[in-house]
């Protein structure tokens, strides 16, 4: 099986996710016997934002790569066979991380995009961490295909910012899954018949919804299924 590089961390709770699903998938798809039924995993936990950020907090425009980014993944790309972003936000430099690893990435935002493809979505909600949504990282790929999208207010981005960090400190109090659950309101009255969960955190506020809606689409799931699916290969 092939090595996965994960660049993980940026999420810490989202990280110690992909890596249960993916052991998960694995005992659906591998045939098992002992603890050699599972690809390969090299983790690293990043411990730190994976862009530049301004004075105050925020992603410095136009959007830049922190260096060690690349760092990371050139030492991760020198060991595996591809690697994985448990991000959203690092895939606006896809392409460079790519070129610092030396191997392929497989892409959260792609394989959320097939999975949108095989429902044949026609208007779809995305929820994501304010500076990823700002920047439009699924819409632009949703307008290339011709998919309708439509997004929260920016009272409802700074919110659900806020409930994303307290996931990320391990605080998921009631008030911030009630902004989460309203930004998901917000986006079925607007008509949406599917929804991206853009950001890795934000299923840690919505399980009860995840486990009982159809509309909601998970890329940390989506990608867990597709790296094992690659490693087979």
């Amino acid at each position: 099986m092939k090595t996965i590089g994960i660049i993980g961390g940026i999420g810490p709770q989202a990280t110690m996710y992909f890596e249960q699903k993916i052991h998960e998938v694995s005992q659906q798809l591998v045939p098992q016997n002992g603890n050699s039924g599972y690809p390969p995993l090299l983790v690293y936990y990043m411990r730190q934002a994976p862009i530049l950020l301004d004075e105050k907090g925020q992603p410095a425009l136009p959007l830049q790569q922190s260096p060690e980014l690349l760092d990371i993944a050139h030492v991760l790309g020198s060991r595996s066979d591809f690697l994985v972003m448990v991000c959203n936000t690092p895939h606006f430099f896809y392409q460079q991380v790519k070129e610092a690893a030396g191997k392929d990435i497989l892409s959260i935002v792609e394989v959320t995009l097939e999975e949108i493809k095989r429902r044949q979505l026609k208007k779809v909600g995305i929820l994501a961490i304010g500076g990823t949504l700002r920047n439009k990282l699924y819409q632009d790929a949703l307008h290339t295909l011709g998919i309708g999208w439509v997004t929260i207010p920016d009272e409802l981005v700074d919110k659900l910012d806020k409930s994303i960090f307290g996931v990320m400190e391990g605080r998921i109090e009631p008030g911030l899954v009630t902004h989460a659950q309203a930004a998901i309101a917000y986006l079925r009255d607007q008509g949406a018949d599917g929804i991206i969960l853009g950001c890795t955190e934000i299923p840690f506020l919505l399980q009860d919804e995840l486990a009982a809606s159809s509309d909601l689409l998970n890329p940390t799931d989506l990608l867990a299924e597709a790296a094992v699916r690659l490693a087979i290969q």
